[in-house]
Formats: structure tokens, sequence, C-alpha cells
């Protein structure tokens, strides 16, 4: 009896961000199941349609994906792809936060949200071993275009109804949170714009009449925190932009709605007096309560999703009987909830994807169209940064989701310049 003497492939290839070329692409069925997977996230089908729901059309469509995918890498003897230090950083976060669940106030919420975010893994896990050309980068940005109309025309079609939280337009699901729902379509604005630049006319006007539908539905929401990172989003577009003419244009736009905002927005008073905004004294609260959670358990932090349970031990006195409250900052959310040990890889990984990006939108290993995809995923990370100063978005599948076409992006230039 002979023994084998042939290498086995490993699970998890070594930390590089190159995609080998003896590695054969996925197959289009794969990345079809991965578009229909972005797409369900923004449409959420189940709760849009009530009879899908037994079928679960996006659990079914991202387990078909990754279960071709796997099976592809076990047939060929392939590994899966973790680009460095991006994927690392992610597998660090993800679990600091499972760690944390085990002293969680609530170890139950901080479990279930510890799954969430390995699904979040599994997504990123789908689009790095998958998106490997500009072609399929491409695609997968203009299915996260497409998808967003989903909430954006939900939340007009809510408005003209009169469906509203306390004056504020809303759609289901995550999308029922105004602030939620508001910063995910500020993320996808620069994204259609990036992809207009030398798009066929049909497409352009595809792709403009989805920014307008995105701006109107964020004007609807009421959303103070999403406004300013639209007007984030917009000036750096406006400064990214070679042509002085093509700034010009963008200029006139940002002032035009700063004016229109300023004149027209119900909440304004909100922003004009905002010390005395019951609101914003709220966001202050949940501020010093998640400082003071941290204080108290630097380490593993009062478990991932549960600083709403822990808000009345730590708020400031004079919220400390009211109800519990979300840590309206991401940063700090992230520090309350899972401490050091989860802040660290967590800050440090959206720190690489922009720089990353950065670099990405001068890559000789692009073509000029990846080159300002680059530039729009650096731009909408931005914005997801700045609407996190006044949300809790950390469970939030958007911003990975960004991070991980950036690790693509990567890896399709990296593969292309060799």
């Amino acid at each position: 009896m002979t023994t084998s003497t042939e290498p086995i492939a490993p699970v998890f290839s070594r930390p590089s961000f190159v995609m080998r070329k003896t590695q054969a692409a996925p197959s289009n069925l794969c990345f079809n199941l991965l578009l229909l997977f972005v797409v369900c996230l923004y449409a959420i089908p189940s709760q849009l349609i009530p009879a899908l729901a037994v079928w679960h059309p996006t659990q079914v469509f991202a387990v078909s994906a990754l279960a071709l995918l796997i099976l592809q890498k076990l047939t060929l003897g392939q590994s899966f792809v973790v680009v460095w230090p991006d994927g690392y950083l992610l597998l660090a976060f993800v679990g600091a936060a499972a760690l944390s669940s085990l002293s969680a106030f609530w170890p139950l919420r901080a479990y279930e949200a510890s799954l969430d975010l390995i699904r979040i893994l599994v997504l990123y896990l789908l689009v790095v071993n998958t998106v490997v050309s500009e072609e399929r980068l491409r695609a997968l940005v203009l299915a996260m275009i497409v998808g967003g109309l989903f909430p954006a025309l939900g939340t007009l079609n809510s408005y003209m109804h009169g469906d509203l939280i306390e004056g504020r337009a809303h759609w289901i699901g995550i999308f029922g949170n105004p602030n939620e729902l508001a910063y995910i379509l500020v993320m996808l604005v620069p994204l259609a714009a990036v992809l207009s630049g030398r798009a066929r006319i049909p497409m352009r006007i595809m792709l403009w009449t989805a920014i307008c539908v995105y701006v109107a539905a964020i004007y609807l929401t009421f959303s103070r925190g999403s406004l300013i990172g639209l007007l984030g989003v917009v000036a750096l577009l406006a400064i990214r932009q070679r042509g002085v003419f093509l700034k010009l244009v963008v200029g006139v736009l940002l002032a035009g709605g700063l004016v229109f905002m300023a004149t027209s927005w119900t909440r304004s008073a909100g922003l004009s007096n905002i010390e005395q905004d019951y609101t914003f004294r709220q966001r202050i609260a949940t501020l010093k309560a998640g400082v003071a959670m941290f204080a108290a358990h630097p380490l593993v932090g009062v478990g991932i999703n549960c600083a709403v349970v822990a808000f009345p031990i730590y708020a400031p006195d004079e919220f400390r009987y009211r109800n519990a409250l979300v840590i309206h900052n991401t940063i700090v959310q992230a520090l309350s909830e899972t401490g050091v040990l989860g802040f660290v890889p967590f800050a440090l990984l959206f720190t690489c994807g922009l720089y990353h990006a950065r670099r990405l939108a001068s890559s000789k290993g692009l073509q000029p169209a990846g080159r300002r995809i680059a530039v729009g995923l650096e731009i909408s990370l931005w914005g997801a940064m700045i609407c996190g100063l006044s949300g809790g978005f950390l469970l939030s599948w958007f911003p990975y989701l960004v991070v991980a076409l950036i690790a693509s992006t990567r890896q399709i230039a990296a593969a292309t310049a060799e």
C-alpha cells in the first residue's frame, strides 16, 4: 500500500492580496447568485412580498452562492482568498464580538448579533472570491444602485400615503429607521455618480434619475446626520473631478442644495438652535453613556448590540429613568460594545479601506473605469463614516460590503499589474 505525497490545499490562502492567475474565476452562476443576494439586501423581498417569506429568498441566494463557491474550490483544489490585512481585521473584529457575548449584559442578544457579523463575513468572502474582474466589479456596483431604488422609491411612496414616523418618511425592515435608511442611500450617491462618468446616454439618464430619487428620499427622512453626509460626499465628488467645468457644476448644485435645505427643511429649527433640541441632547447623553460603558468594561465592552440594554445604568441622571437609547455614534458604539479588542480591528479595517481605495484611484493596474469606481468606493465609505458620527451602524451590512469591494479591486489591480 502506497501513500500519496501530494500536498493538501489549505482552506484559506496565505496573507496576500494577489489573486493567483492559475485559479479559475468562479462560475457566472455563482456570481449571479451573489448579485441577487446583494439586491435582496436592499429590496427585502420577504417583507416586501409576505408570500415570499416562507421561501427566504435572501438566505437561499446567499447559501447557494456559497455552496457553489465551496464546490468549485474543492473540485479544483483551490483555497479561499482572504485579503490582507482587511480580511484578517474583519475576522479579528468578528472574534472580538463573539468574545464580548460571553460577558454581555444580554448574552442572547449579543449571540444573535455575532451571528449577523458572521453572515457579513460570509458576504465578504463571497465578494473577494468571486469579483475577480472589472466587469464583475462594475456589475456588482450596478446591482447595489438598482437595489437601492427599492427603499428609495418605497420611502417616496410612504411619504405620499402619509405613512410617517414623527413626520419623517421611512420604509420597511431595517429601512423602517429613517436615519439608517438615509445613510445607506447616501453611500449609493457617489457610486451612481462615478458610474455615469462615461456611460452611454440611456445608462447615464438612468443613473442620474437614481441619484435624484435617492436625494429626494434622503430629504424626506429629515435625517440631519445623513444630510451632512450627503453634503460631504457631494463636496468630495466636486473636489475629485478633474475638469474645472465639472467642479463648477457640482459646486453650483451643492450650493443650491444647501440653500434649498436651509429654506424648506422642516427640521431646520433643530439645526439653528441645536443646543435646545431634545434629540440632540439625547445623542449627547448616549455618547456619555457609551464612554462610561467603555470605562467600566474596557477589554470586551458590554456586549455586541447590548449598549441599549446597558444604557439605563450608565446614562446621565436626566435620562437614566427614561427609555433605553441606542448609541448615536458608531465609533463610541464599537468601543462600548466590544471594548479595545473589538474597536482596534474595527477602526483599522475601515482606515485600511479608505487608504487602499485612495491609492487605487491612481493605480496603473486598473482601466479608467475601474479607477473611477475606486473613487466612488472611497467617497461612499467616507459617507458612511460621516453619517456614523451621528448614528450607530456597527451591524449594518453596507459599509462592510464596500470594504469587500475595495479588497476585490486591489486584487484585480495587482493581478493585472503582474
